[in-house]
């Protein structure tokens, strides 16, 4: 917490943050800062900040927010560099939002390592971190524990991106269902795609099909048992969820199956058959068959280039 602090960079990630508390318990929030109390927006301040810790702790995540470069104040600043470069250690990831992340690279924590930042801050982040591969042309990018945005609303699709990570992908749903948000990707992260791909409307029955078929997807689904969950005629099914999901109910189902295959694939050292199974598509053949059809390359391919 820091002078100048950009509202959404803060706000964005935080809404992310208690929504998700809603859905899972555990989730506990903590604010420090070099200062208790921060002149904020207007007439509003925030208080309640603790000192930054002087021992290293641990997080599951260290979000620095971005700020606006007429509200910095150059000796907090430089104490939250030094603190950084100490304290960030003790994190399991490290997010910045917006120029956040020069704050990161002063710190020396993003050599080596692909990041962004607000589009107009691009060659200052290159400055002030030259070892940094700095990229201007994504929302955020992840390269091992960093997670770094372009900045203000983009801090949301960050969060929620790490929502998914840690806590699973049918809670973040549940998350941007709640803020009324469509779920993005970086363009860096195509592993996401079949749990984001048809999820931007709000048709509530079509979401709670949705649901359900992330919920269920060993189970042997017929387009009348779809039709049930969203209490509607088949006909009118397939017609509105071309509508609103872009694809057929039956694609979708194959498309989040295949992608369940794919984590299990990088994730665990079962056989394609085990996989198969597990995901709902009977056997490898089927499994293979589907692979053919809506991605590139084979199982064996994703495999060998997860392990890379």
């Amino acid at each position: 917490m820091l002078p100048g602090q950009v509202p959404l960079d803060l706000i964005g990630p935080l809404q992310v943050l208690h929504s998700a508390q809603r859905h899972c318990e555990g989730i506990s929030i903590r604010y420090f800062g070099p200062c208790a109390s921060l002149d904020w927006l207007g007439p509003l301040s925030l208080s309640g900040i603790e000192p930054l810790p002087v021992r290293v702790e641990s997080w599951d995540l260290l979000l620095v927010p971005g700020q606006y470069r007429r509200g910095i104040d150059p000796a907090f600043q430089s104490a939250c560099v030094d603190w950084l470069r100490r304290g960030a250690a003790g994190a399991d990831t490290l997010m910045a939002v917006c120029s956040g992340a020069l704050l990161l690279g002063e710190a020396g924590l993003l050599d080596g390592r692909r990041c962004t930042t607000h589009h107009t801050l691009l060659d200052r982040l290159r400055d002030v971190a030259p070892g940094a591969q700095v990229q201007g042309d994504c929302i955020f990018i992840e390269d091992g524990p960093v997670l770094t945005s372009a900045g203000i609303s983009t801090g949301v699709d960050t969060m929620l991106h790490w929502v998914t990570r840690r806590l699973g992908h049918r809670l973040a749903l549940g998350v941007a269902r709640e803020m009324v948000l469509y779920l993005r990707r970086s363009g860096q992260e195509p592993q996401l795609a079949g749990w984001l791909e048809g999820r931007n409307h709000v048709d509530e029955r079509m979401h709670r099909l949705q649901d359900a078929l992330c919920e269920r997807l060993r189970e042997r689904w017929t387009l009348e048992d779809m039709a049930e969950v969203a209490v509607m005629s088949e006909r009118h099914l397939r017609r509105r969820f071309v509508e609103v999901a872009g694809m057929s109910p039956l694609d979708y189902l194959a498309r989040l199956r295949l992608q369940l295959a794919r984590q299990l694939i990088e994730e665990t050292p079962w056989s394609l058959a085990r996989i198969a199974e597990e995901v709902g598509l009977g056997g490898d053949r089927q499994l293979r068959r589907a692979w053919k059809r809506y991605a590139s390359g084979s199982p064996g391919e994703w495999r060998r280039s997860r392990a890379g």
